[in-house]
């Protein structure tokens, strides 16, 4: 539900079906389901039909299993299209590549410069996948084409997936080439994103607002040089010698105090301000976040409500809701402040993942044993799991608390399944907490690092059609 622009990103998913002659979707809701259910409804208003199908509480799926929740509308050739991907890949086209190869799957591929962060396929001269690897280590891979998380698959597909927490490509693919059934990849250089991480976020948002010069929406405005494609939506508020390049889209109650300057790809939702002399560039400030005075701001993510104190500089960040930085503050690249997070004045702020008291992890040794040691950022938990009793170790992952507390309080489906797979291995003592800390380790540097790496599937909203 995250906006990209205008809309929700479910929004042009849904759009892009459409578009593609789509009529009968299914949407498989996992987080924010209620405004997922809310938002999309019958379909009505996209113009098709759309089924919801609820996953019981407390159990999760994976990307793959969920589809046997369902399997008895699956009676036809279907396709599945992850939720967190924008493209313009041609679906017609790769429906009429799956019916001419017949394969039991067809996977839309496409070509990335580092393909260590997707499921990487390999193709012989005929299309047929010979061989898929996830997540390869860089440098190794001996190919270029990843998985964009569109499939197309035959309905008894479904019967092989023996689990619920099973992944497409780390379960259910490389399984059916065992098996010797046939998978084909459709490769495709159509504009292509996941916008699951900042990087593709951002890139996303610059793909939205370029669209919103062909296909305004209807009460939208243009505002500014006609040549800048900057679209405004109700009332807004300019100082005196603003400046606003486009493509850019600033919605009712925003205000640009004087001297602001706003940079290409830049989105101000309801009753954002950036008050005077303040620079920002490519990115999205969310409603009734206040940016101070002379502040850079680049690449960046701002929280609805926060607030950043003057002559602050961000750069490639994620400013959780609700935060409030002091003034002269640095946020480099990569650092992601959780909600409601202080950060003090004249602070620099280096990849940190800011975590507010009440969503401290407390570490036990046993139900209602707390050991003493609590963790309010991931150096904080890295620097835990070092030194607290095995027992506690042994403790929480049996319980699945680090898995549950990785996903909801850091936000990182890919750390929570990395330490699922740790916990399913049954390491015990010394071993466990090695492994342990390597993940969370490879984890803490990929997030803090200045190009963020894409995510990994995710278990979100999936929309399952028939084609």
């Amino acid at each position: 539900m995250l906006p990209l622009g205008p809309n929700p990103i479910i929004y042009y998913v849904l759009s892009h079906l459409v578009k593609s002659g789509f009529q009968d979707i299914i949407i498989i809701p996992g987080y924010l389901k209620d405004q997922i259910m809310g938002y999309v409804g019958t379909g009505s208003k996209f113009g098709v039909g759309i089924t919801h199908v609820v996953e019981p509480d407390g159990v999760t799926f994976g990307t793959a299993g969920s589809l046997k929740l369902a399997s008895h509308l699956l009676d036809d050739t279907f396709m599945v299209v992850q939720s967190d991907v924008i493209s313009e890949i041609p679906l017609q086209e790769m429906a009429h590549f799956h019916s001419n190869h017949g394969g039991e799957v067809s996977i839309a591929l496409t070509t990335v410069e580092d393909p260590s962060s997707y499921g990487v396929a390999v193709l012989d001269k005929h299309d047929e996948i010979v061989k898929f690897v996830e997540k390869p280590p860089a440098g190794t891979s001996q190919s270029n084409l990843v998985s964009t998380g569109f499939y197309i698959l035959e309905p008894e597909v479904v019967d092989y997936i023996e689990n619920e927490r099973w992944d497409f490509a780390k379960d259910l693919f490389p399984y059916l080439m065992r098996l010797g059934q046939h998978l084909f990849g459709y490769a495709s250089d159509a504009f292509w994103v996941d916008v699951g991480e900042l990087k593709g976020y951002l890139s996303g948002v610059n793909w939205v607002l370029r669209n919103l010069v062909k296909e305004p929406p209807r009460d939208a405005r243009m505002i500014g040089d006609p040549g800048e494609g900057v679209f405004a939506r109700g009332d807004v508020t300019i100082g005196r010698r603003a400046e606003i390049r486009g493509p850019a889209w600033v919605e009712n109650g925003a205000s640009l105090g004087d001297d602001v300057h706003i940079r290409p790809g830049t989105v101000l939702k309801e009753n954002a301000q950036l008050l005077a002399g303040t620079s920002f560039e490519s990115g999205i400030v969310f409603e009734r976040a206040v940016i101070g005075n002379n502040c850079s701001v680049k690449s960046t993510i701002i929280g609805e409500r926060a607030i950043v104190g003057n002559d602050v500089s961000i750069d490639r960040a994620i400013i959780g809701q609700g935060c409030n930085i002091g003034e002269r503050a640095k946020i480099l690249p990569g650092s992601k402040l959780w909600p409601n997070t202080k950060v003090q004045a004249g602070t620099t702020v280096d990849g940190v993942i800011a975590v507010p008291q009440d969503k401290s992890f407390y570490f036990d040794t046993g139900l209602g044993q707390y050991s003493g040691v609590l963790a309010s950022s991931i150096e904080e938990f890295l620097g835990a799991l070092k030194i607290v009793p095995l027992e506690a170790l042994e403790y929480h992952i049996g319980r699945r608390d680090f898995e549950k507390w990785t996903k909801d309080v850091l936000g990182s489906v890919l750390l929570a399944d990395n330490i699922r797979t740790l916990r399913r291995s049954q390491l015990k003592g010394e071993d466990l907490r090695l492994q342990l800390i390597e993940v969370v380790q490879e984890w803490a540097q990929r997030v803090s690092s200045p190009q963020p790496s894409p995510n990994e599937e995710k278990n979100t909203e999936k929309p399952v059609t028939n084609v």
